[in-house]
């Protein structure tokens, strides 16, 4: 099966938003853009649903030293249930590298577990992820409900409205959350939202791209 057509067939079911791990045969690009939390993550997808790839997170609160990550990671999906019309997945990940926090620097480990569940008008995602470095750790969990306005094929644009929920255990860190849009087209997902803390409102945007 080609590539394009094994993608189509995954969004016209599907929400790219879910898949902590791509279809098998696809590289990937995610990247997010955060007030506090950014990461970036790119890799390949083999047959068993499992990815190898590189990851990057940073964290910095503007209270306490910055935080730092980069490493080798691979996710694996765990378990999935297909019904008639909806899906739901469980996912984990490791990664091991290199970190920093503050002036210290060395050994840095990742974890992630993901759960989702979806069918073409509802999702709803629960995700952890914890990173230790010499010095520190920091656990981000995000939770994401989302719907879709309308349902879309894959060559008209799809949206879908989510309101995100975030948690940073760092200092001056805590609960963020707001509204987020999400633009699909083809292979290419796009998230845009703005997030209240209890300090400020504040705009954050991520990527997704199968390839």
């Amino acid at each position: 099966m080609k590539p394009t057509t094994l993608i189509a067939s995954l969004l016209g079911a599907l929400s790219l938003e879910a898949q902590m791990v791509s279809a098998p045969g696809l590289g990937f690009l995610r990247a997010e853009y955060g007030d506090t939390y950014s990461y970036l993550e790119t890799g390949y997808s083999f047959k068993g649903f499992r990815t190898l790839g590189l990851s990057a997170y940073s964290f910095d609160t503007g209270v306490g030293p910055s935080f730092e990550a980069e490493v080798a990671s691979v996710n694996q999906l765990l378990k999935r249930w297909n019904g008639s019309n909806d899906q739901a997945n469980v996912y984990a990940g490791i990664g091991l590298g290199r970190g920093r926090c503050g002036t210290r620097s060395g050994l840095a480990a990742a974890a992630t577990l993901q759960a989702d569940w979806e069918d073409r008008k509802w999702h709803i995602m629960l995700q952890e992820q914890a990173i230790f470095v010499p010095g520190g750790s920091r656990l981000a969990s995000t939770l994401h409900l989302g719907w879709a306005p309308w349902l879309a094929e894959y060559d008209e644009w799809a949206p879908w409205v989510y309101w995100v929920i975030q948690h940073d255990n760092g200092l001056g860190g805590g609960v963020s959350h707001g509204p987020q849009l999400v633009l699909m087209y083809r292979d290419v997902l796009y998230e845009f939202r703005v997030m209240r803390s209890s300090n400020d409102y504040h705009a954050e945007a991520g990527l997704r791209l199968l390839f």
